[in-house]
């Protein structure tokens, strides 16, 4: 019944196993520990993805193996994952972050711990997910909580990043926990937000992923998760919409691609093995 637009002009094939193969893709991302950060073992000047390490790098250099192709990591120039004030229904063109790096044409595609959230599939397109989590709240371990019920009850403030999909969701949901809880929208990194909720005395945590707090609650044990998400999320790779390649008289689909990819690795348990890697250990 449907029909791709693309493919009502051009004629169109579903799939292409070496459609990249010897290219040169250009993605943005963003530091976000484990997800993305800078390598801090190597003698002397790095170029290229060997200046990074982290759970993206990993999955990148996976994905080249399969593909043939060439990944080059251009961090985000404005360090935003993706924002656009507007009504709820309306349409909006002026994003930040990477969402609006991969909007404008600027890269090829976004990497990152970044959210498939229903106001960026208005401006781009999602491969299939390679992580999946939740939000939660992290609050120090001395306020004695278990329970995101008990923190909103104790009248616990959380700071977040402001200008990404957290920020949108709290500003929309009708949720009442959501809508009881104090939340401050301050911070422009995780780092920032964390670095705050250090800082002050008192009842303060942060709303975070659930990524991003395990591996903060791994790394300083006067902190812990609180038990409960507040809601789903996954995290994909970004892509122009209708994102497509022509090899002689065909167009072939990249998201086609990168899902069969995905698909693979997920069926293989690489990317299970690859969680296991940089979300295990720690001091705590």
């Amino acid at each position: 019944m449907w029909q791709s637009l693309l493919c009502l002009v051009v004629a169109c094939n579903d799939f292409k196993a070496d459609l990249l193969s010897g290219d040169t893709v250009q993605v943005t991302s963003i530091l976000n520990p484990p997800y993305l950060q800078l390598r801090n073992d190597t003698d002397g000047p790095v170029e290229g993805m060997d200046r990074y390490e982290g759970f993206i790098v990993d999955l990148l250099y996976k994905l080249e193996d399969m593909l043939g192709v060439t990944f080059n990591i251009n961090l985000v120039k404005d360090e935003k994952y993706g924002y656009c004030h507007s009504e709820e229904n309306e349409y909006c063109s002026h994003w930040t972050g990477m969402i609006g790096e991969v909007y404008r044409g600027d890269v090829d595609m976004a990497v990152a711990d970044i959210t498939v959230a229903p106001k960026r599939l208005q401006a781009v397109d999602f491969s299939q997910s390679f992580y999946d989590g939740g939000l939660v709240l992290l609050a120090p371990k001395k306020g004695n909580l278990d329970t995101v019920e008990q923190a909103v009850q104790s009248g616990y403030k959380f700071i977040g990043v402001k200008g990404g999909s957290t920020q949108k969701l709290f500003e929309s949901s009708q949720d009442p926990l959501l809508k009881s809880m104090r939340t401050e929208f301050s911070a422009d990194s995780v780092k920032e937000a964390y670095a705050k909720m250090k800082s002050q005395n008192g009842k303060v945590g942060v709303v975070v992923e659930q990524g991003s707090a395990k591996h903060l609650a791994q790394q300083d044990c006067s902190v812990k998760v609180l038990t409960g998400n507040l809601n789903s999320v996954s995290y994909g790779i970004a892509l122009p919409k209708g994102a497509a390649k022509r090899v002689g008289n065909a167009v072939y689909e990249v998201r086609t691609l990168l899902d069969h990819a995905l698909a693979t690795l997920k069926y293989k348990g690489e990317l299970a093995s690859l969680e296991r890697k940089w979300w295990t250990g720690g001091n705590c």
